[in-house]
């Protein structure tokens, strides 16, 4: 029987540096990429219509199932670019109701107390391909996503906005402690 170890989130609105960040880290950690990105890319491939701007719950649903897979096939990594709780920030902007599931997922079971907040940063945002929303947009999802995780008893320590290094040595010194 494998451990499973309870996973770090690195969170935040799109465009905030998660991803160049987990890039950076899983030289020295373990760590689960984006999901969201890559059902994007994947209903894009398709003419999908699971995506955020045109179907938020089926996107939900996607993201839930492949989000679920990935903690159960990685049960030793240390890091993750978002979790399940994004999805319900992403809703709550969308007006559109909060699955049950969502609802009773057992969050601190799976993730750390600790999480680590990109906070939205315009100097480095950029729309591309899977990141189609509006800096504004953005702006709302990280308020979102803070209160979220906050009403859910997480701790926010928010990264810096300095440097991928920077950031880097941030993360490495909380999880040092």
């Amino acid at each position: 029987m494998s451990t499973y170890t309870k996973k770090y989130i690195i969170t935040g609105a799109p465009g905030t540096g998660k991803t160049t960040l987990i890039k950076a880290l899983e030289y020295q950690y373990p760590c689960i990429p984006e999901v969201s990105r890559k059902v994007i890319a994947a209903e894009q491939a398709t003419n999908g219509d699971g995506v955020p701007w045109k179907n938020i719950s089926k996107f939900t649903e996607m993201v839930y199932q492949s989000s679920v897979a990935a903690l159960s096939s990685n049960p030793k990594a240390l890091l993750t670019d978002r979790s399940i709780l994004d999805l319900i920030a992403y809703l709550q902007i969308a007006e559109k109701p909060i699955p049950q599931i969502l609802e009773e997922f057992t969050y601190h079971s799976k993730y750390e107390k600790i999480i680590f907040f990109a906070p939205a940063w315009q100097d480095i945002f950029h729309q591309d391909l899977q990141r189609l929303q509006s800096f504004s947009y953005c702006l709302k999802l990280d308020k979102a996503l803070e209160q979220n995780y906050l009403e859910r008893g997480f701790e926010i320590m928010k990264l810096p906005k300095e440097s991928v290094a920077n950031r880097v040595s941030f993360v490495y010194d909380l999880l040092k402690r």
